[in-house]
Protein backbone atom coordinates (compact mmCIF):
# COMPACT_ATOMS: atom_id res chain seq x y z
CA UNK A 1 0.00 0.00 0.00
CA UNK A 2 1.28 3.44 -0.85
CA UNK A 3 1.90 5.78 2.08
CA UNK A 4 0.41 9.27 2.28
CA UNK A 5 3.88 10.77 1.87
CA UNK A 6 4.50 8.70 -1.26
CA UNK A 7 1.08 9.63 -2.66
CA UNK A 8 1.76 13.33 -2.03
CA UNK A 9 5.13 13.02 -3.71
CA UNK A 10 3.51 11.27 -6.66
CA UNK A 11 0.81 13.92 -6.95
CA UNK A 12 3.37 16.73 -6.96
CA UNK A 13 5.47 14.91 -9.56
CA UNK A 14 2.44 14.31 -11.74
CA UNK A 15 1.52 17.96 -11.77
CA UNK A 16 5.02 18.92 -12.90
CA UNK A 17 5.08 16.06 -15.43
CA UNK A 18 1.72 16.97 -16.91
CA UNK A 19 2.73 20.55 -17.47
CA UNK A 20 6.04 19.66 -19.11
CA UNK A 21 5.33 16.33 -20.82
CA UNK A 22 1.61 16.13 -21.58
CA UNK A 23 2.11 16.65 -25.30
CA UNK A 24 5.11 14.32 -25.55
CA UNK A 25 3.97 11.34 -23.51
CA UNK A 26 3.61 8.12 -25.52
CA UNK A 27 0.84 7.07 -23.14
CA UNK A 28 -1.03 10.33 -23.70
CA UNK A 29 -0.78 9.86 -27.47
CA UNK A 30 -2.19 6.33 -27.27
CA UNK A 31 -4.89 7.36 -24.79
CA UNK A 32 -6.00 10.10 -27.18
CA UNK A 33 -6.40 7.47 -29.92
CA UNK A 34 -8.25 5.20 -27.50
CA UNK A 35 -10.52 8.04 -26.41
CA UNK A 36 -11.45 8.85 -30.02
CA UNK A 37 -12.41 5.21 -30.64
CA UNK A 38 -14.24 5.03 -27.29
CA UNK A 39 -16.40 8.03 -28.22
CA UNK A 40 -17.21 6.50 -31.61
CA UNK A 41 -18.04 3.08 -30.10
CA UNK A 42 -20.63 4.65 -27.80
CA UNK A 43 -22.71 5.57 -30.86
CA UNK A 44 -21.80 2.78 -33.29
CA UNK A 45 -24.67 0.57 -34.47
CA UNK A 46 -22.81 -1.32 -37.19
CA UNK A 47 -21.21 -4.48 -35.77
CA UNK A 48 -18.27 -4.58 -38.19
CA UNK A 49 -17.43 -0.91 -37.63
CA UNK A 50 -17.78 -1.33 -33.87
CA UNK A 51 -15.48 -4.36 -33.90
CA UNK A 52 -12.88 -2.38 -35.86
CA UNK A 53 -13.07 0.43 -33.30
CA UNK A 54 -12.61 -2.10 -30.50
CA UNK A 55 -9.53 -3.51 -32.28
CA UNK A 56 -8.11 -0.01 -32.72
CA UNK A 57 -8.67 0.59 -29.02
CA UNK A 58 -6.91 -2.66 -28.13
CA UNK A 59 -3.94 -1.67 -30.30
CA UNK A 60 -3.67 1.69 -28.53
CA UNK A 61 -3.89 0.11 -25.09
CA UNK A 62 -1.26 -2.51 -25.98
CA UNK A 63 1.12 0.23 -27.11
CA UNK A 64 0.51 2.16 -23.89
CA UNK A 65 0.87 -0.96 -21.73
CA UNK A 66 4.61 -1.19 -22.33
CA UNK A 67 5.13 2.41 -21.22
CA UNK A 68 5.33 3.74 -17.67
CA UNK A 69 3.10 6.64 -16.57
CA UNK A 70 4.97 9.88 -15.91
CA UNK A 71 3.88 9.95 -12.27
CA UNK A 72 5.30 6.47 -11.75
CA UNK A 73 8.55 7.36 -13.52
CA UNK A 74 8.92 10.23 -11.06
CA UNK A 75 8.62 7.95 -8.03
CA UNK A 76 11.80 6.99 -6.19
CA UNK A 77 13.04 3.53 -7.10
CA UNK A 78 11.85 0.87 -4.72
CA UNK A 79 8.98 -1.46 -3.93
CA UNK A 80 6.25 1.20 -4.22
CA UNK A 81 7.36 2.08 -7.74
CA UNK A 82 7.62 -1.57 -8.73
CA UNK A 83 4.11 -2.22 -7.40
CA UNK A 84 2.72 0.85 -9.20
CA UNK A 85 4.18 -0.35 -12.51
CA UNK A 86 2.70 -3.82 -11.98
CA UNK A 87 -0.70 -2.35 -11.08
CA UNK A 88 -0.65 -0.14 -14.18
CA UNK A 89 0.18 -3.09 -16.44
CA UNK A 90 -2.50 -5.26 -14.81
CA UNK A 91 -5.13 -2.57 -15.33
CA UNK A 92 -4.12 -2.08 -18.95
CA UNK A 93 -4.19 -5.84 -19.62
CA UNK A 94 -7.68 -6.03 -18.09
CA UNK A 95 -8.72 -3.21 -20.40
CA UNK A 96 -7.45 -5.16 -23.43
CA UNK A 97 -9.52 -8.17 -22.30
CA UNK A 98 -12.60 -5.98 -21.82
CA UNK A 99 -12.18 -4.56 -25.32
CA UNK A 100 -11.82 -8.11 -26.67
CA UNK A 101 -15.18 -8.98 -25.17
CA UNK A 102 -16.65 -5.85 -26.69
CA UNK A 103 -15.21 -6.72 -30.10
CA UNK A 104 -16.85 -10.16 -29.92
CA UNK A 105 -20.18 -8.62 -28.90
CA UNK A 106 -20.03 -6.32 -31.93
CA UNK A 107 -19.10 -9.23 -34.23
CA UNK A 108 -21.89 -11.42 -32.83
CA UNK A 109 -24.44 -8.65 -33.30
CA UNK A 110 -25.06 -8.48 -29.55
CA UNK A 111 -25.69 -4.76 -29.59
CA UNK A 112 -27.67 -4.97 -26.35
CA UNK A 113 -24.38 -5.80 -24.54
CA UNK A 114 -22.51 -2.76 -25.85
CA UNK A 115 -23.88 -0.26 -23.28
CA UNK A 116 -22.59 -2.51 -20.48
CA UNK A 117 -19.15 -2.60 -22.07
CA UNK A 118 -19.22 1.18 -22.53
CA UNK A 119 -20.06 1.61 -18.84
CA UNK A 120 -17.20 -0.72 -17.86
CA UNK A 121 -14.80 1.21 -20.11
CA UNK A 122 -15.95 4.48 -18.56
CA UNK A 123 -15.33 3.14 -15.05
CA UNK A 124 -11.96 1.67 -16.01
CA UNK A 125 -10.94 4.99 -17.51
CA UNK A 126 -11.94 6.83 -14.34
CA UNK A 127 -10.08 4.42 -12.05
CA UNK A 128 -6.96 4.59 -14.24
CA UNK A 129 -6.97 8.36 -14.29
CA UNK A 130 -7.53 8.54 -10.55
CA UNK A 131 -4.58 6.22 -9.92
CA UNK A 132 -2.10 7.31 -12.55
CA UNK A 133 -2.63 10.95 -13.49
CA UNK A 134 -3.38 14.14 -11.65
CA UNK A 135 -5.92 16.17 -13.55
Amino acid sequence: MLTKTTLFSIAASVLVSLVSHAEESPIATQMDLFNDAYKAMRKEQDGAKGAELARQSQDSILKALVEVPEMVKAMPDGPDKTKAIAEYRKMMAELVALLGGMELAFLNGEMDKIPTFIEQLKESKKVGHDKFIEE
